[in-house]
Parts: structure tokens; C-alpha cells; sequence
């Protein structure tokens, strides 16, 4: 599982925000710092499933020291914790490739794990 790093920041009289140096663009929010965390994994897990379906991949996460070594990061982190935060798909369930039981085929899973219609999964994770 890849973990991204992420910075925490809260203003007096603000929520707590969350930024991704690794991803432009990929943030969230919370009222206080638990809260924050969580909404950072479900938008870290809907950025990737956003860049994957627009055909991008995710770059490999930063090491802690690399990071830290940028001046810009450094300075940004002043008072505000790093924080590691796991890559998940955005239902909360572990990404994975299953074989279709009838066709043989790979199939992977999406983000809503649904089956191919008039299916169902079953606990093997095969299609029937």
C-alpha cells in the first residue's frame, strides 16, 4: 500500500487543512485534526481514481527525508505536522484484480466494486 504524505494546517478561528506536496491540487479539510485526517484519506483515494480515470498515473510518494529537504516544504511546516496518510480506493476497500468465474477474464475492481450487470459477487470475489 503507498502512503503520501501530507501537511496540517489550522489557523485560529479556522478549519484544518490538508495539502499533498506530492499532488498538486489533491486537498480536504476537517473541523479538527481527526476530522481533517479522515477526509484527507477518502480525497486522497478520489484524486487517484480521478488521475487513473483521465489516464494518469499517481508518481511514487516522496521519501519523509526528500520532502523535508525542500526549503518551500520546510517553511510551509512550521508548526503544522506531517501526517502519513494510506492509499485506499474511494469505497473504503482494498484495490484488486479478480478473475471472472465465467469468462476467465481479469477484472479489476472499480471504485463502487460493483459487478458486471445482472451479476453478483461472491465470496470468493469471482463474478457469477
Amino acid at each position: 500500500m503507498k502512503t503520501y504524505f501530507a501537511i496540517l494546517h489550522k489557523d485560529a478561528e479556522s478549519a484544518v487543512g490538508v495539502v499533498f506536496p506530492d499532488l498538486p491540487g489533491c486537498f480536504s479539510a476537517g473541523d479538527n485534526y481527526d476530522e481533517a485526517i479522515r477526509n484527507a484519506e477518502r480525497a486522497l483515494a478520489v484524486y487517484a481514481e480521478a488521475e487513473s480515470s483521465a489516464g494518469r498515473s499517481l508518481p511514487e510518494p516522496s521519501p519523509f527525508d526528500q520532502l523535508y529537504a525542500e526549503r518551500e516544504i520546510r517553511d510551509e511546516t512550521k508548526e503544522a505536522p506531517f501526517v502519513g496518510i494510506p492509499l485506499t480506493d474511494p469505497a473504503g476497500h482494498r484495490s484488486g484484480v479478480f478473475r471472472h468465474a465465467d469468462t476467465g477474464e481479469f477484472v479489476a475492481t472499480s471504485s463502487d466494486d460493483r459487478p458486471p450487470s445482472g451479476r453478483r459477487k461472491t465470496h470468493s470475489a469471482k463474478w457469477r
